[in-house]
């Protein structure tokens, strides 16, 4: 069985959104992250990084969630990885993206806005992923334009990967909704079981 370490939340969110679109049995670990359990020496062997997710699935170690992701839907031979060739390297193309012009501007923000000191404070790095922001979802929003889901109008790997990129702006609390489109399809994943096992933010 799967181990995930990592809670519901952040970008193990995706993770184990998709063990559950899946219907794969799964064990959650949970790692403390307040107490500083990614920290430890045992949770470093695993992932060095010192971050969530990672799993284990037998002997086989494995970190970053587009990456966990990717591998899970690959091993049980999901048909969430696209009817292609192509389709597959359009869901990477999207999934990559996301982390890279979505979520980790809005995690800058949140971080500089709520965690940082006042004292250690960048406004230039929340004035750039503020100015960047809207580019991004400017893009998404005109790929969704007259599609149920990004790749067209079947519920593919893309849309968990992006989807919880663009849910961490409630961290940041960043206001998306002047894109309509994302606005309409966020709204209506988080009607799909997998999603609503998983609520974002978590409340517990």
């Amino acid at each position: 069985m799967i181990k995930i370490y990592g809670a519901k939340m952040g970008s193990a969110f995706r993770c184990h959104v998709l063990m559950l679109e899946m219907g794969i049995q799964y064990e959650e670990v949970k790692v403390d992250l307040g107490k500083g359990d990614q920290f430890k020496p045992e949770y470093l062997r695993l992932n060095p990084n010192g971050k969530i997710p990672c799993i284990v699935d037998n002997d086989f170690v494995l970190w970053e969630s587009m990456a966990i992701n990717k591998y899970i839907a690959t091993k049980y031979n999901s048909d969430l990885l696209g009817k292609s060739i192509e389709e597959n390297a359009l869901i990477d193309q999207w999934s990559y993206w996301s982390i890279l012009e979505v979520q980790a501007n809005l995690y800058s923000i949140a971080f500089q806005k709520f965690w940082a000191s006042e004292a250690d404070r960048d406004e230039k790095a929340i004035k750039k992923a503020m100015d960047d922001l809207p580019k991004a979802l400017k893009i998404l929003d005109n790929q969704l334009e007259g599609k149920e889901y990004i790749l067209g109008n079947r519920f593919t790997l893309a849309d968990i990967n992006v989807a919880t990129c663009v849910m961490a702006a409630d961290f940041a609390q960043y206001d998306y909704s002047a894109h309509k489109n994302i606005t309409r399809w966020i709204a209506k994943l988080n009607k799909r079981p997998s999603f609503e096992q998983v609520p974002f933010p978590p409340k517990e």
